[in-house]
């Protein structure tokens, strides 16, 4: 039984491109542990639960005894994630949900669903012959599905993939959009000149504070552009900002607020202003403006 489970262990871990010290690490033991079990040891039986969901399967799997077919589809992905090595996992998870896209739940319409739209016509369209309007081809080629469960949008090119999924809230999406004047301020400060070069060159860094004028000096900008649009920034949660007691006086230092959503904003931003003239695939089902609450649920009589 223990070489049947350590031939698993060691097939599964080599799977998911993982080292002994990595799945070690994953577990909460030593890597000389991970090698035990491999030639023969068996780990303790409270660790069984924690190296199975590690590497994504069963603990029956783990002995040889589990029936794919009877998995719960959670259980399915992940297994299936899991056994992608590290480095293509992110491209994999890609591929699925753009393919799935039209989906957008198992009750989409309600009377039937979208056709599925197949990998090589959404995901990776390749020689595509640029216009003078723009120097970036591949963006062009962009899909929405909409329906009245939600939104979802791509940019279906294999050197430049992005793919957002929407699901409708049940007050609606105007619920939670952000309040016009916040959107203002937000809009005001990025417009400020200096401002997209500063962010983009904090994104660059390691998150340390930084003085306004070791940005102007590291950007090349103007002291009194940076000056101008780092308070107005930290005031949409932009950055952060520390106030110091130096020698000479107080000043203030200026960091990321551990903002991840930049980059996505900037795609976003491409795709706003892209020409009419780019390809879009359209599958467009909904009946009701983009903003309208969805209709309220009649409750079903007993």
């Amino acid at each position: 039984m223990n070489q049947s489970l350590s031939a698993t262990i060691t097939r599964l871990r080599k799977e998911r491109g993982l080292t002994q010290e990595q799945l070690g690490q994953l577990v909460g033991v030593s890597a000389q542990a991970v090698s035990k079990w491999e030639k023969g040891g068996a780990p303790d039986v409270e660790l069984l639960p924690v190296l199975a969901d590690r590497l994504g399967v069963s603990i029956d799997a783990l002995f040889g005894r589990a029936d794919p077919s009877t998995a719960d589809i959670t259980t399915q992905f992940q297994q299936w994630l899991m056994s992608m090595p590290i480095e293509q996992r992110f491209s994999a998870l890609f591929k699925l949900l753009a393919v799935s896209s039209p989906y957008l739940g198992s009750n989409l319409m309600g009377s039937g669903i979208i056709p599925s739209i197949s990998v090589q016509s959404t995901c990776y369209i390749d020689n595509v012959i640029p216009t003078p309007s723009t120097s970036l081809p591949t963006y062009w080629i962009r899909a929405y599905v909409t329906t009245e469960e939600g939104l979802a949008l791509g940019v279906l090119a294999q050197d430049f993939p992005l793919f957002l999924l929407l699901p409708e809230p049940v007050k609606g999406y105007q619920s939670n959009l952000p309040d016009p004047e916040r959107c203002r301020k937000l809009f005001a400060a990025l417009s400020l000149p200096s401002a997209l070069e500063i962010l983009l060159y904090l994104h660059g860094q390691e998150g340390s504070f930084y003085h306004p004028s070791a940005i102007a000096k590291h950007t090349k900008l103007p002291l009194d552009d940076v000056l101008a649009a780092l308070p107005k920034m930290a005031e949409c949660e932009l950055l952060k900002k520390k106030d110091l007691e130096l020698e000479d006086g107080p000043t203030q230092v200026y960091t990321l607020h551990n903002n991840f959503s930049l980059v996505p904003f900037l795609f976003l931003a491409r795709w706003v202003m892209q020409p009419e003239d780019a390809y879009v695939f359209a599958c467009d089902t909904r009946d009701r403006p983009i903003l309208t609450p969805p209709p309220e649920k009649k409750e079903s009589q007993s």
